[in-house]
């Protein structure tokens, strides 16, 4: 299961039709309530892969998890940040929970950041409508034409942006790689507050309760 929708640097904070800050519904708790969904149909040795980001060290400060939301304080990329982290919180969490399991021992989580790629998650950086022009119409002067492929030379393409999750799908992962974070296809150990356990507990029970959805590893044994 490879949990991969995302948004970034929503300008001005925004809540979806449920209520919630757009960019932790969609980076996070969506696909939450998503993997919780599906964990009866996974093998039990299945792989959980999260997309996460270096952008998590936006979140320096640990999970304030009384700012979900944004609700005492927005910003594009604080927000982006925290979401990033929850990636990896979560990750740690799944992982945790499914070890201490008899039935879901060998299930292996991991997140990953895929670098800076040639997506449409760049929308909100020059402005949605213009971004959209630019998509179907070409560039409207030079000056966007130097400056964006300029900016192309240092950003993968989306077949290389999407090689460390490829690899995490489909390679020989050992047990000493379970809920690990990878960046370049290669363990890296994230910051100290990115591995704190009672701020992954914390927020995988606020994640039931905001998602409605009771994420409950046990006896299932799947398919």
């Amino acid at each position: 299961l490879l949990n991969n929708a995302g948004v970034m640097a929503v300008p001005d904070r925004r809540l979806t039709k449920d209520g919630y800050e757009r960019t932790f519904q969609t980076n996070h708790l969506g696909h939450f309530a998503l993997t919780a969904g599906l964990m009866p149909l996974l093998s039990t040795s299945a792989r959980v892969i999260n997309v996460s980001s270096e952008g998590y060290q936006f979140a320096g400060g640990g999970l304030d998890l009384d700012n979900l939301n944004g609700e005492r304080e927005y910003g594009p990329w604080s927000s982006y940040g925290l979401s990033k982290l929850e990636n990896i919180l979560f990750t740690n969490e799944l992982q945790r929970r499914a070890s201490d399991s008899d039935d879901w021992s060998k299930l292996t989580a991991v997140s990953l950041h895929p670098g800076a790629v040639q997506t449409d998650l760049a929308r909100y950086l020059i402005g949605e409508e213009k971004f959209q022009s630019m998509k179907e119409n070409g560039f409207s002067s030079w000056q966007d034409k130097v400056v964006m492929e300029g900016l192309a030379k240092f950003v993968k393409t989306v077949e290389e942006g999407a090689s460390t999750q490829v690899f995490l799908a489909s390679a020989d992962l050992g047990a000493s790689d379970d809920g690990k974070y990878f960046l370049d296809g290669k363990p890296k150990k994230p910051q100290a507050f990115a591995t704190d356990r009672t701020k992954g507990e914390e927020l995988w029970a606020i994640s039931e309760k905001l998602s409605g959805v009771k994420f409950e590893i046990g006896s299932n044994p799947g398919l």
